[in-house]
Order: C-alpha cells, then structure tokens, then sequence
C-alpha cells in the first residue's frame, strides 16, 4: 500500500464538522471531507459529481504546530445593505499539518492527486474560502501504511516553531510534540482514544450535502524528525515572561552614568552664604 502525505500551512485555518446556523467551529485539526474537498478542486470536480474515485482511503493526520485559536466576530451585509445575521467565527492561525491518505490499492489515484494539488484546476482553500495556502502545497508519496509513514515524515512545522520545541526538550526531555489522529474503522467500542467524527463526505452538492461518522483513533505524540540545528543559545525573555533582574545580577564595576552626578560635592549658594553673615 502506498500513502500521499500533504503539508497544510497557512496564515489561517478553519476545518469545521459540526458547524451550525451563526455558530461556525473548527476543528483542532483537518477534516477527512475538507482535505477530500480540496483535492476535488484542485481536480477541477463540479460539486454535483459523485465522489466514488474517493472510496476506500484512509485518512490521518499530525499536528506539527497546533497554532492559536481565533474568535472572529463576523458582521455582514447583503447587495441591499440589509445587516446579516451575526456569527461567530473560528480559526486556527499559525498551524502546520501533515495529512496522510492511504490507497491500500497502491499509488496511481495518489499520484492523480499529487499531480492535480501542484497544479489546482480551482484555487485551493484550508477549509474556508477565506483561508489560502500560504504557497504551493507539499506532497510526497511513500510506500507503507498510515501510522508508519505519519510516524516516520520529517518535522514540518516553521523552523521559529522547531527551535522553541528543541529549546525546551532540555528542560522536559519526555515532552512529545507532534499528535497523530488515524481514521480506524476497526477500533474497539471500548477504546478510550477512539472517538466519531462527522466528517466521511458523501455529497458536495449544495443542493443535499452529506456526510457520515467515521472512527478515529488518537495515537498519542511523537517527536517527529527535526528539519533544523539543534540551537546552542537558549531563548531570550519574552515580553510578557521577563525576569525582574535585581542589583546583584550585575558586575560591580558596572558603568553607572549616574554615579559620577551623584557623587559630586555640594557647592554652596553664594547669596546664601552672604545672607546669612549679615
């Protein structure tokens, strides 16, 4: 069997399943039907066409850099400028995924893909039209099932992202960085790291879109492979994290510009002086 592995970066993310009226989540990381819907895309897919050329994958997915969790309050008005109903809108900034399909048939569909995501017939969106890449998106196929090649691919997280992790291997060398989700179909009902997720696409069409449960399976972290140096220098303070450094923190032969001003000898006022003898 062979994998496709896509890297999914971008200023903003937004991969909703359980989206509702002017409440619109995400989830912490990409949907099977989001990552399907922008293949189909890049394949030039009307939304009214089937998606049996889909059937059979298995998906999965590593957080490489989880990002921060966005609330936009979004306000709207229609070509009339009637005001929109009020929604809550929410994103994921500065977030790297690594996402796996699975084609136990081989690699010719995967090669499709890779093909067809190098070059989209549509633009490609990270699950909202609002939210592009922040360039072309990486793929690369390996031979191997799902949990191997997810467990096995470099880090592809930034390099600013890598290094703090690094940084703080030190302090917490058991710390692992990276999860990893596995669509398991398999999974025992009493497995404590499974749960469903509404997210299998079965229809596009706008006209009855649908979708169904699937079982994933959380893996647990891994320390994936870093892509840079192991750095030397520890991290600077943070503006919000700095030391209140005390007297003692610094040499005593210190230049203090002040030192010279206060240590200076006190002149006497002259017309002081001259009051006071008469």
């Amino acid at each position: 069997m062979s994998v496709l592995l896509i890297r999914l970066k971008g200023p903003m993310q937004s991969w909703g399943s359980h989206s509702r009226f002017s409440l619109r989540s995400t989830e912490p990381y990409p949907t099977k039907s989001g990552v399907i819907g922008m293949i189909a895309a890049a394949l030039g897919m009307a939304r009214t066409e089937p998606l049996d050329r889909f059937e059979g994958l298995r998906f999965g997915v590593r957080v490489d850099q989880p990002g921060v969790l966005l609330d936009d309050f979004h306000t709207a008005h229609n070509d009339a400028g009637e005001s929109m109903p009020l929604s809550h809108r929410h994103y994921l900034s500065d977030a790297v995924f690594l996402t796996a399909l699975e084609d136990p048939d081989g690699d010719l569909r995967l090669h499709e893909y890779a093909d067809a995501l190098a070059a989209p017939h549509f633009p490609l969106f990270l699950g909202r039209r609002s939210c592009p890449p922040d360039g072309p998106v990486a793929t690369w196929i390996v031979d191997g099932d799902l949990e191997d090649a997810l467990r096995s691919a470099p880090w592809q997280a930034t390099e600013f992202h890598q290094r703090r992790c690094l940084r703080n291997a030190r302090r917490f060398p058991n710390r692992l960085e990276a999860e990893i989700f596995v669509e398991s179909p398999d999974a025992a009902p009493n497995d404590q790291d499974a749960f469903k997720l509404n997210d299998a696409p079965r229809s596009f069409d706008p006209r009855g879109r649908l979708w169904t449960e699937r079982t994933v399976v959380r893996l647990g972290a891994v320390r994936p492979r870093p892509t840079v140096e192991v750095p030397t220098s520890p991290d600077a303070p943070s503006p919000g994290n700095r030391r209140q450094y005390r007297d003692t923190d610094f040499p005593a032969d210190t230049h203090d510009p002040m030192t010279a001003i206060l240590s200076a000898p006190v002149e006497a006022d002259a017309t002081s002086d001259k009051e006071a003898e008469a």
